[in-house]
């Protein structure tokens, strides 16, 4: 470990070899402490490379206690880094949702990934807890909730053990590091096709073609705006946004290609953040209830965007303009609610996780 953190004091970058035996080293508790923290830091000041990610991500991984996917189902997720400080609903969540609803028939399923919030007021297992959503179950039941409901929710401290040599460090810093990039690239599923929401419009790029590197089937990279005039300034979104331009990054036959994407384009209205921001997941399960129930307005449409996305990364979708129609669809026909109450059902008939 001494070698690599010389490395990096010399302002040169890992090669993934190399990031690799470092993250091997420090998520099976042989780095120490301080060396966690000055490699971590370090590479932080600089920006991690596609190569220390892909590092990193793949030691992940291997370590990640897995969640097997029912025979004929495709997973996908729609997992994103958080960090946006936007202060809105949990609109992944609310979007794997849909997403489940209207892509079961059709042999796709979500194995929603995540975690709780540091940065925002409402993470996804917490909204999801206040739906009703019993965490901490068995893998076996994760399957089970995969086939029948067509999504499951992946508890990140559940399914990687291994980061508790990390945590106390990350803690302790107290900023961002490489690990808020490289947990949505660990789905416990191995889900090849994702959305990833990101905080940065100059991640789209990287974070794809870390994707890319670790087999990505399809997968698109966003990051939205959300300009508020009220506020005067623009948040970020790690989501696609109905209230301003979005960046995507799309991977998909070993290619990485990078558009914008106006929502207004796809015949969506313009929406006012106002209306996506909540205090917390009371508020968050509240709006999420409502787009389930028909409500009309701009959650349900950024909701619809983002499924949209999921559906079109799954393969059932040919573009986001079908994949909204069936995003709609499965909302209004009360698929998306039958997946929600399924996986309520189905977790909380279920022994917890040892």
């Amino acid at each position: 470990m001494k070698d690599i953190l010389a490395q990096l004091v010399e302002g040169q970058a890992l090669s993934s070899e190399q990031a690799v035996d470092a993250f091997e080293k420090i998520m099976s508790g042989q780095s120490q402490p301080t060396q966690t923290a000055a490699l971590l830091a370090m590479i932080q000041m600089r920006g991690a490379t596609v190569d220390e990610l892909v590092g990193a991500a793949t030691v992940m991984r291997s370590k990640a206690a897995k969640v097997a996917v029912p025979a004929g189902l495709t997973a996908i997720d729609t997992c994103g880094t958080g960090g946006d400080h936007a202060g809105t609903f949990n609109i992944s969540t609310a979007s794997a949702i849909v997403a489940a609803g209207a892509g079961r028939p059709l042999g796709l399923c979500v194995a929603k990934h995540g975690n709780k919030s540091v940065t925002s007021k409402s993470g996804s297992s917490q909204v999801l807890d206040t739906l009703g959503v019993r965490l901490g179950v068995d893998t076996d039941t994760l399957t089970r909730c995969l086939d029948q409901a067509g999504i499951c929710f992946c508890f990140a401290p559940a399914h990687h053990p291994a980061m508790k040599h990390a945590g106390p460090v990350r803690a302790d810093l107290g900023f961002r590091t490489l690990f808020n990039l490289v947990g949505p690239l660990t789905n416990p599923a191995g889900a090849p096709r994702q959305v990833v929401g990101v905080f940065s419009p100059k991640l789209t790029e990287v974070i794809a073609s870390v994707l890319n590197r670790l087999g990505s089937i399809h997968a698109m990279v966003v990051h939205g705006q959300i300009p508020d005039a009220d506020a005067g300034h623009n948040d970020a979104l790690d989501e696609l946004s109905t209230c301003g331009p979005s960046r995507v990054s799309t991977v998909r036959d070993g290619k990485v290609t990078t558009t914008e994407l106006d929502a207004t384009d796809l015949g969506l209205s313009l929406g006012h953040p106002s209306a996506l921001r909540v205090d917390g997941p009371q508020q968050s399960a509240k709006v999420i209830t409502d787009i389930l129930t028909g409500k009309q307005g701009a959650p349900r449409e950024i909701v619809a965007l983002n499924a949209a996305a999921a559906l079109t990364v799954g393969g059932v979708a040919a573009d986001l303009s079908e994949g909204l129609n069936m995003a709609f669809d499965a909302i209004d026909n009360g698929k998306a609610r039958a997946a929600l109450d399924a996986l309520i059902e189905l977790t909380n008939t279920a022994p917890a996780s040892a």
